[in-house]
């Protein structure tokens, strides 16, 4: 089959399975006439989405909105409001970045928000898929990018599946190449066929049917127009990891990763504004935890959120920290 042609089936059948099983999510078709409070959700949802799963970011997106609905609101917040408001998420250095991003387009860009790629890239945080995210779907600037479900779904049409291990034949630049034809080809003129419902449906087909594991090959059309083949051989067999070790420590005879502790100190100092001592919070994060053994383990957890803005220590006492 000729590339065009696997493009046009490509779109075609896309368009045609998003049509129909389209996710309602409170960040879609926003009803804002103003281009800024209009991307300013758009952009907490794709910060709360980096790292979480939808049905989590769901809840708490409409939440953290009711608490700071606009961006000079978000932009005026103090560090503790913000990780107060990002309970459930993880990951709490995000919302110090999410406030931190707002602040720079209320600097910058006299609380307008920008719309052209490098001065979106320009903004701490903004990687090429963020900028480019917000352009689709707070603009509706076409607008091609990559991110974990697009990637997938890009590579195992036009290249085919992942190798046995896991890594892909083709890197993004190969496949941001492929993204723009298929952009192209999908801003057919024909109704609702834009840039931001493009994205969206390459994002539903990839979390509903192309997953990464037991993708749905009997509901999946692009297998059934044999643009894409069922097999196996899709899904990784094998997982070979050649990062680093996690830091961590055993802890009850189960493995802990530091990152899971440093939730867990958020999460206690979430409900301390007054603070906790060392040997007070060692008690509610490690549940073998002694002052003596682990003093030094705790201590370099908490110096590191120190540096990040995320904690602070007070006669004593660490506690989340107020002002930035």
């Amino acid at each position: 089959m000729m590339r065009k042609e696997r493009i046009r089936g490509f779109t075609a059948a896309i368009w045609q399975w998003y049509s129909v099983h389209k996710r309602a999510l409170p960040w879609r078709d926003l009803l804002i006439s103003d281009d800024t409070e209009r991307a300013y959700r758009i952009l907490v949802s794709e910060v709360m989405l980096q790292q979480t799963q939808v049905d989590r970011v769901r809840e708490i997106y409409v939440r953290f909105l009711r608490e700071f609905p606009t961006l000079r609101v978000l932009a005026a917040a103090g560090n503790r409001q913000v990780i107060l408001a990002w309970r459930g998420m993880g990951y709490n250095s995000r919302v110090l970045r999410l406030r931190d991003a707002t602040r720079r387009i209320m600097d910058e860009w006299n609380g307008v928000f920008p719309q052209e790629m490098r001065a979106l890239q320009s903004i701490k945080g903004l990687g090429h898929y963020t900028a480019a995210a917000i352009r689709n779907f707070a603009f509706n600037l076409p607008t091609p990018c990559i991110d974990t479900n697009i990637r997938r779904i890009l590579h195992r049409t036009f290249v085919g599946p992942e190798c046995p291990d896991g890594t892909w034949k083709k890197d993004d630049r190969y496949l941001i190449e492929i993204a723009e034809e298929v952009l192209h080809a999908a801003l057919d003129g024909q109704v609702g066929h834009d840039a931001r419902n493009w994205h969206a449906a390459l994002m539903d087909f990839g979390s509903l049917v192309q997953t990464k594991k037991d993708p749905k090959w009997e509901e999946c059309p692009l297998t059934r127009k044999g643009l894409m083949k069922a097999t196996e051989k899709n899904v990784p067999q094998i997982e070979i990891r050649t990062s680093k070790p996690e830091p961590g420590r055993v802890i009850k005879g189960s493995f802990v990763p530091d990152r899971i502790v440093r939730g867990r100190v958020i999460e206690a100092l979430r409900d301390a504004p007054a603070g906790l001592s060392l040997d007070t919070l060692g008690r509610r994060v490690a549940a073998d935890w002694s002052l003596v053994a682990h003093r030094t383990w705790l201590t370099a957890i908490l110096t590191k959120l120190r540096k990040e803005e995320l904690v602070e220590e007070r006669s004593g006492k660490y506690a989340l920290r107020v002002e930035a």
